[in-house]
């Protein structure tokens, strides 16, 4: 692959899990830490939830492999199992494959292996991933099984991990007994943009190699960007994008590198609409944006032209008066470039136009947006601005005029940059 092209020792951004590149944020380190205390003191549920990628089968298995030979532990992957089924697969996991159908059966063999166990000083953990998908009736069964102590102590614990979803089906009304034994429920949330640069770092400090030499500085905050700071995601898409350096005879990570990564990779960020097939058919009306509304304040040579604000996407900007932002000028294409809001994320996609839409000052097909972008059509540009629910409006200062009258455009730029930054701070 392409670890002699870089000079790397191994490759830094496989997705398997390797303990030698294990790294830790704060909230992973409280995890690990709290999920240690819970299964020494033997609790009889642990509680992890995350998105897809997050890093809890990595706090998992650092736990088990620092708790040594004393404990006893089976993992169950598939989970859309009945009551029945759950007993089965435990027994398989625990290597008494027993397939009968009598459920007082499967309970008395898993009941005489936990006590067995317990006799021979070890304790018994069961780690059930994906568990957003069990059943009811599965998880009562879990917690029954918890129920199997001894007189002076607990014999087995039950690790559940799963998506955001898992919350919802155990805050459920017929779970109230399995919530008041699990004293630990810790969610995990995606890594702030600078523990994703310092994760990339890390990773390929591991393989030898150093992340200044192998990747442009402005590529670390878009790959964050790109990746909403989920492990799985930066992985897989610093190792295309590796890999297509290598392709191409690059020895660095572009910009440009990580856009044509990601249409190669499909990603995509809100679904394929039509937008003016949505105008035209009323039941499709423009979704609600739940977190705030939009600010898009329009400048030319420094001079506010027009500031709209909404709450309802797509939005579609061009020269067309058909748009929900009409810009007049005779670089910008009747349908230029849409806004788009998918579960609170926002994104500009170029719609084919003639000549394109710049990002903080970079050609971009599609990015994802943050309060304070730029976004240029032209001579045109569009400030972005998210006002939060808890959010003060922006302050609409006018930009420089020394700036705008001069016609020096890096003195255009650093004036609306400034006004970002105002609005934000």
């Amino acid at each position: 692959m392409y670890e002699e092209f870089f000079h790397l020792q191994c490759r830094p951004f496989d997705l398997t899990s390797d303990p030698k590149f294990i790294f830790m944020t704060a909230q992973h380190a409280r995890a690990v830490a709290n999920c240690r205390f819970a299964l020494l003191n033997r609790d009889s549920f642990v509680i992890i939830t995350g998105e897809i990628g997050i890093g809890k089968t990595t706090i998992l298995n650092t736990v088990i492999e620092e708790l040594g030979p004393e404990y006893v532990t089976a993992k169950l992957v598939h989970t859309t199992l009945t009551d029945i089924e759950l007993l089965q697969a435990l027994l398989s996991e625990f290597g008494m494959p027993n397939y009968t159908r009598k459920k007082v059966l499967l309970l008395d063999t898993l009941r005489s292996f936990f006590l067995e166990k317990h006799r021979a000083g070890k304790h018994v953990v069961i780690i059930v991933d994906e568990a957003q998908n069990l059943s009811s009736s599965a998880l009562e069964e879990l917690r029954l099984l918890s129920c199997i102590d001894t007189s002076d102590r607990r014999i087995v614990s039950i690790v559940l991990t799963g998506q955001p979803s898992l919350d919802d089906l155990l805050d459920a009304p017929g779970l109230t007994q399995l919530r008041q034994r699990a004293r630990l429920r810790q969610r995990l949330d995606a890594m702030a943009e600078a523990e994703t640069i310092d994760y990339i770092r890390h990773r390929l400090q591991v393989a030898g190699g150093n992340a200044d030499e192998i990747f442009e500085a402005d590529t670390l905050p878009e790959i964050h960007r790109l990746t909403f700071g989920i492990p799985r995601l930066i992985n897989t898409l610093c190792d295309t994008a590796l890999t297509a350096c290598m392709v191409d005879d690059r020895h660095k990570v572009t910009i440009e590198v990580i856009d044509n990564v990601v249409h190669e990779l499909r990603w995509q960020w809100f679904e394929d609409k039509n937008p003016q097939h949505e105008k035209e058919t009323p039941a499709s009306a423009p979704e609600k944006s739940q977190d705030g509304h939009v600010s898009l304040m329009v400048y030319r040579a420094g001079q506010l032209l027009q500031q709209i604000e909404t709450s309802s996407f797509p939005l579609v900007i061009g020269r067309s008066n058909a748009n929900d932002l009409v810009i007049i000028d005779k670089e910008v294409s009747r349908r230029h470039a849409l806004i788009d809001c998918i579960g609170g994320i926002y994104v500009i996609e170029d719609l084919n136009s003639r000549n394109g839409i710049l990002v903080n000052q970079k050609p971009r097909g599609r990015a994802l947006l943050r309060s304070g972008d730029i976004i240029s059509f032209g001579g045109v540009d569009v400030v972005f601005y998210l006002e939060r629910q808890h959010d003060m409006r922006p302050r609409s200062e006018q930009p420089d005029k020394t700036a705008g009258d001069s016609g020096d455009d890096t003195g255009q730029r650093t004036t609306l940059l400034n006004i970002g930054t105002q609005a934000l701070g």
